[in-house]
C-alpha cells in the first residue's frame, strides 16, 4: 500500500488567490464535476448538496454559480483541484506498481471556517469531490487529532 498524499490541504485560507487561480475560478466547473454531483444527486453528502441544490443545482457555470462566492465555494474548487492532482499520481504509481494507493487527511475541528483547517483535502463534507475527482486513489484514511470527533 502506498501513501500518495499526507494531510493534503491549503492554510490559512480555501484556496489559492495568484492571477493564475483567479483566472481558473472564473472558468466553467468541469464537466465531470457536474457529471458525477448529478447522477449521484441522492446520495451526496448533506453538505455538498445543500450547497449545490440551493443554487438550483446547476450542471453549468462558473465555481461561484455553482457553489457561491464564500469559501465554502472555495475549498470545492481547491478540493477538485487536489483531487485531479492526487489522482494523477496514483495512476503514475500504479503504472510502475499496481498497489493499493491512499490519501489520508486532518478531520477539521467543528466550528473552524476552511482555512482555518487544512482545506479541499479528502474531508467528509467533500468527500463526493474526491470521489469525482480522483477515481483511481483506492482508499480517503482520516487522521483524527480530537477525541470528540463525530
Amino acid at each position: 500500500m502506498v501513501q500518495v498524499e499526507n494531510e493534503i490541504g491549503m492554510l490559512p485560507v480555501a484556496r489559492d488567490y495568484s492571477p493564475a487561480a483567479d483566472a481558473a475560478f472564473a472558468q466553467p466547473v468541469p464537466a465531470e464535476l457536474t457529471a458525477y454531483l448529478t447522477s449521484h444527486r441522492e446520495t451526496l453528502v448533506p453538505e455538498m448538496k445543500a450547497m449545490w441544490v440551493e443554487r438550483g443545482a446547476k450542471t453549468s457555470g462558473t465555481w461561484a454559480e455553482l457553489f457561491g462566492d464564500g469559501d465554502a465555494a472555495a475549498e470545492v474548487f481547491t478540493a477538485w483541484h487536489y483531487a485531479r492532482f492526487a489522482d494523477a499520481l496514483t495512476r503514475a504509481g500504479k503504472a510502475e506498481y499496481p498497489l493499493p494507493m491512499y490519501v489520508n487527511v486532518a478531520l477539521n475541528r467543528p466550528g473552524r471556517a476552511p482555512g482555518e483547517y487544512p482545506s479541499g483535502g479528502p474531508l467528509p463534507h467533500l468527500i463526493d469531490v474526491w470521489k469525482a475527482g480522483a477515481p483511481a486513489i483506492d482508499l480517503l484514511a482520516p487522521d483524527i487529532y480530537f477525541s470528540n470527533f463525530t
